[in-house]
């Protein structure tokens, strides 16, 4: 038996693939969806979808009703137990008795009207093998729909602003307006010692970037990062924020941290904080450790589900005398 297991863009696209790959039609094979894929935010994170065929044991008939009745077998396919033939009619699927129904009987019949007023089988003149794999295959759900958008060109011989500032902000905004997001840029600073870039800005879909601990804006942090410091000497920090999402967000991780580390030293306890983006676990390492003296952190787990972990600090071992 077959079996084989494809990932391409959408379940559709990956049934087809697998079809091609495999060399069976989709009324012989068994379609498992192991992941249905998922788009991301901003282009990052996509996952593929996945699907495993595996070819089915039988590809027509009925041969379990075939071997319950013996004595039709002995006579023929349509034969009774008298020895006369059927005349006239299509011979019965035995779907009672757990024989094969093909998978076109599942065909919405808004997609194919003739099949509503001719029963559960395919259209005139149409066969499950005429059909291409894509009509064979219905998804469960409609698949979205995408268009196209050509963006301008560049202009020949355009440059990026000199000043690390300035290039910020313009990147910054280009994102949103091809992204369709009507938004104002409020605040704008370099910390050159410091190495930082701040930006501030407000726009009515703001919830957009803040939702799921500010995946949107990290990924907007991510873009204008690497923009800014493609060709540029010496490594520059993008912070961007909105509604005040990170002052927000220090404030109630002060409260937290001043519980867990209370925890912590009274039970002697390790206490694990809630996942969080590398910028908001480097603030915790760092405010344990200027203002809680009896606790260290750590960090444990990987991407999104990564979290600072607090524990009693570690008592160093005596040198031997």
């Amino acid at each position: 038996m077959k079996e084989i297991k494809v990932e391409a863009k959408t379940i559709q696209d990956a049934v087809e693939k697998g079809l091609t790959e495999i060399g069976l039609r989709r009324d012989q094979v068994e379609v498992v969806v192991v992941s249905e894929g998922s788009k991301g935010i901003l282009g990052f994170g996509v996952k593929k979808a996945c699907v495993c065929l595996r070819e089915k044991k039988w590809t027509g008939g009925a041969p379990e009703a075939e071997e319950r009745r013996p004595e039709r077998a002995a006579h023929g396919r349509g034969r009774r137990n008298d020895g006369h033939r059927h005349e006239g009619g299509p011979r019965r699927e035995h779907s009672r008795r757990g024989g094969f129904r093909p998978d076109y009987q599942r065909v919405d019949r808004q997609s194919f009207p003739n099949a509503a007023a001719k029963g559960p089988g395919p259209a005139s003149g149409q066969t499950p093998e005429s059909r291409p794999a894509a009509m064979q295959y219905q998804a469960r759900r409609p698949e979205p729909v995408y268009t196209e958008i050509a963006l301008p060109a560049e202009p020949a011989g355009a440059k990026a602003p000199e000043d690390p500032l300035e290039h910020a902000k313009t990147a910054l905004a280009r994102i949103l307006g091809l992204m369709g997001i009507q938004a104002s840029i409020t605040d704008a600073k370099h910390d050159a010692q410091e190495g930082l870039i701040s930006l501030k800005f407000e726009s009515g879909e703001s919830a957009a970037f803040t939702d799921e601990n500010a995946r949107g804006l990290q990924s907007l942090q991510f873009l204008v990062n690497s923009m800014i410091n493609r060709s540029r000497h010496g490594r520059i920090a993008v912070r961007i924020d909105t509604c005040d999402y990170w002052k927000l967000k220090e404030a109630e991780l002060l409260k937290k941290v001043e519980s867990a580390a209370k925890s912590v030293q009274e039970t002697a306890r390790p206490y694990r904080l809630e996942p969080m983006p590398a910028s908001l676990r480097k603030f915790v390492h760092g405010l344990v450790k200027a203002s809680y003296p009896g606790v260290e952190t750590f960090s444990e787990g990987e991407g999104r589900w990564r979290k600072v972990v607090i524990k009693p600090l570690s008592k160093k071992e005596e040198p031997a005398k």
